[in-house]
């Protein structure tokens, strides 16, 4: 049979491959265009741990408290279709940028602000990514519009590329479920009604129903969590059986880290064992304050609770519970907070008469970088909590020296001699609790 091909087919096929090739490159060079728009190099939001103050901390405590149904309601605003109690809460359009900013960085580690104004809102962030020819910053900004329920989005720009607002809500939703964050951002979604926006102020309606606390600490705390805490409270209980009274921290600290490293395995990737001592410093915090686990777990209400122990550092209850503390912000990604809490804590102590006290800060700043390194550089502590018995996990490891350090100053006091805090005074006093943390073994 004779080839009935038209000779002209080579010619054909070869125009259909360059208009092929043409439109690959093309959509190559749109591609590269997207890149260059989308990064920049210098971050549009850089917010540092000291952007969060210690009067900023009170303020957003005071702030907390006031939405607390448990407290008196700040606004009786009525009742939504099911009959619950709408509640408002008004506040200042600053500390509602702090709070906000700080879940951004907890959650998602990404820097934020918020600038309302009239009836709307921006809302900025910063994601740090691979370093690239293109820049390591991808710059986000979106536009809110204030509606009778909800804010609505009306822009968002990734850099100097516009995303359709479908397309963005697509984006939302996906990146909340790679992040596990979709039940919370539910819960949220049931309980705002209304937000009114003003340059100086937001204000919040929302609904508080009796199982608002159980939902809101289940959903924090995602099945796989729940079974690692169980876990580490089953421990506890073991070890708070065995242990004196009162129980020196790194008697429980040592044990509690072999367990994580047991419940992981010698084989296991670094995020795992992480996960391990983030659960095992949460059930060691509770245990240290007396508190149970199932203020943060509701269904922990029937699981083994550890005999009460007093827990020390360096002979001291305050010094354990805020070593433990800041090491479990700091591994839950809060390093920056935990920093600032501490200072935070000393500055209401020194008005309400216990006084400002620098060697709380040493502990606050040990645990603090414990707590660091418990996620970051994991397979530390678990070599040295698998140390053999002659080379016993000691608190001197971990924790440094209080000699010499100030404390119980009523703020007078503190003011005379220190200046307050972020005076020259002060950051010298400041220095020296750091020199003193990082010449720990355990710490360095």
């Amino acid at each position: 049979m004779k080839d009935t091909a038209s000779p002209s087919s080579p010619r054909v096929l070869r125009r259909l491959l360059q208009g092929l090739g043409a439109l690959l490159l093309s959509g190559l060079v749109a591609a590269l265009v997207l890149l260059a728009l989308a990064f920049h190099d210098q971050p549009l939001v850089r917010r540092e741990a000291a952007s969060m103050s210690a009067e900023d901390l009170l303020r957003v405590k005071l702030l907390l408290r006031a939405a607390d149904p448990r407290h008196p309601a700040p606004q009786a605003a009525g009742r939504s279709a099911d009959g619950s109690a709408l509640r408002v809460l008004r506040a200042d359009s600053r500390d509602i940028d702090l709070l906000l900013n700080d879940a951004t960085q907890r959650l998602l580690r990404l820097p934020s602000r918020l600038v309302p104004g009239t009836g709307s809102a921006r809302l900025q962030a910063s994601l740090e990514m691979p370093a690239s020819p293109f820049g390591r910053w991808l710059n986000i900004e979106a536009d809110l519009r204030e509606t009778a329920g909800l804010p609505v989005l009306e822009r968002l720009h990734l850099g100097g590329v516009p995303v359709p607002p479908a397309l963005a809500e697509w984006l939302l939703r996906h990146e909340l479920t790679r992040r596990g964050l979709t039940e919370q951002a539910e819960l949220l979604l049931d309980m705002v009604r209304r937000v009114s926006l003003q340059p100086q102020e937001v204000e919040i309606a929302y609904v508080w129903r009796e199982d608002t606390p159980d939902r809101l600490r289940a959903s924090l705390v995602p099945q796989a969590l729940q079974q690692r805490l169980q876990a580490h409270v089953r421990e506890l209980t073991r070890l708070a059986r065995q242990a004196p009274e009162p129980a020196p921290l790194a008697t429980l600290l040592q044990p509690m880290l072999g367990f994580a490293a047991g419940r992981c395995g010698l084989d296991c990737p670094p995020q795992d064992l992480a996960a391990e001592h983030r659960a095992a410093l949460v059930v060691l915090a509770l245990h240290a304050a007396g508190q149970p686990l199932s203020r943060i777990v509701p269904q922990a209400r029937d699981w083994p609770r550890p005999p009460a122990r007093t827990v020390t550092l360096l002979g001291r209850p305050d010094f354990a519970m805020h070593f433990l503390v800041s090491a479990v912000l700091a591994a839950e990604g809060g390093g920056r907070l935990a920093d600032a809490i501490g200072i935070y804590k000393e500055v209401v102590d020194s008005r309400d008469g216990s006084g400002f006290s620098f060697n709380d800060i040493a502990a606050d700043r040990a645990g603090t970088r414990f707590g660091q390194i418990a996620v970051q550089d994991p397979g530390r502590l678990r070599a040295a909590a698998l140390q053999d018995q002659d080379a016993t996990l000691k608190e001197a490891d971990f924790m440094p020296p209080v000699d010499g350090l100030p404390e119980f100053m009523p703020q007078a006091e503190f003011q005379a001699r220190y200046g307050g805090i972020g005076a020259a005074p002060y950051r010298r006093m400041m220095a020296e609790i750091e020199q003193r943390v990082m010449s720990r073994p355990l710490l360095r």
